[in-house]
């Protein structure tokens, strides 16, 4: 009987000392599983972080990306030109691309510069002048040169003209688009005044109408679409055209004032 008693309390002790390790396994595994509960959080959160950053660098370059999109595009369409097409001329004399020029609604935004914006209210440039000028009105060559290119269907530009004139010191291009006819064929030489096509609405320019259409005009220091290389218009042109606000920052609000109203 005291043998049993014995191995009854033995089994007792056994079994308080198991469940004791038990709960402390419990209770350990339940402070490991907190730990690592926080751990995936802080994992989460820092992944989540990164998830942001990451977003931002990509809307950083999506937005990059489509500013370079344009430039892609004009070095995509680009055409060798003949760099020894045309004789040098002593003619200095310029003209304008339309008769009684006017900027294209009257706005800044339309003239050559950091003028215009993006969706996301980047800076965007615009590379020559918009002259107001309806479908089918006479665009004239600027000065004396040699008519060196003539494409048509480019996605931006549409039918355009590009015109060599060659001078004793510098060569300057001339560059005309969204044009709907030509009247020129390349290698002519023309006078300034030459009427070389007509006014459309080919390229980007397509959905435009009314007040909106336009003449894109080009003053270039090189030939290619995608070289960057063009240059404030009022450079050669016989009529100039400012902005009325040139330090606004929206020059879609502002103006446009002619040079003979401006003091300089």
């Amino acid at each position: 009987m005291n043998n049993f008693r014995l191995y009854i309390s033995l089994i007792i002790f056994i079994s308080t000392i198991i469940l004791s390790d038990v709960k402390a396994q419990v209770k350990n595994n339940f402070e490991l599983l907190q730990e690592i509960s926080v751990k995936n959080i802080k994992i989460k959160n820092n992944t989540h972080q990164n998830s942001k950053i990451k977003i931002r660098r990509n809307i950083k370059h999506k937005k990059q990306s489509q500013l370079n999109l344009n430039d892609s595009i004009l070095n995509l369409f680009d055409v060798d030109i003949d760099l020894a097409l045309g004789d040098i001329s002593l003619d200095a004399t310029w003209g304008d691309p339309v008769v009684s020029p006017q900027i294209r609604c009257n706005k800044a935004s339309n003239l050559f510069g950091p003028v215009r914006h993006n969706a996301d209210g980047s800076i965007r440039w615009h590379r020559g002048f918009d002259y107001y000028a309806p479908k089918g009105t006479p665009i004239m060559a600027v000065g004396e040169g040699v008519i060196s290119l003539i494409q048509e269907n480019h996605p931006g530009y549409g039918l355009c003209i590009l015109i060599t004139h060659k001078r004793p010191k510098k060569t300057y291009y001339s560059f005309y688009a969204h044009l709907s006819s030509v009247s020129v064929k390349y290698g002519q030489k023309v006078q300034r005044g030459t009427v070389i096509g007509r006014s459309g609405t080919t390229g980007n320019a397509n959905n435009l109408s009314g007040k909106e259409e336009h003449l894109h005009f080009e003053y270039r220091t090189s030939p290619k679409h995608g070289a960057k290389k063009q240059a404030n218009p009022n450079a050669i042109l016989k009529t100039k055209f400012y902005s009325a606000d040139p330090k606004n920052k929206w020059q879609s609000n502002v103006n446009v004032v002619r040079s003979n109203s401006l003091s300089f």
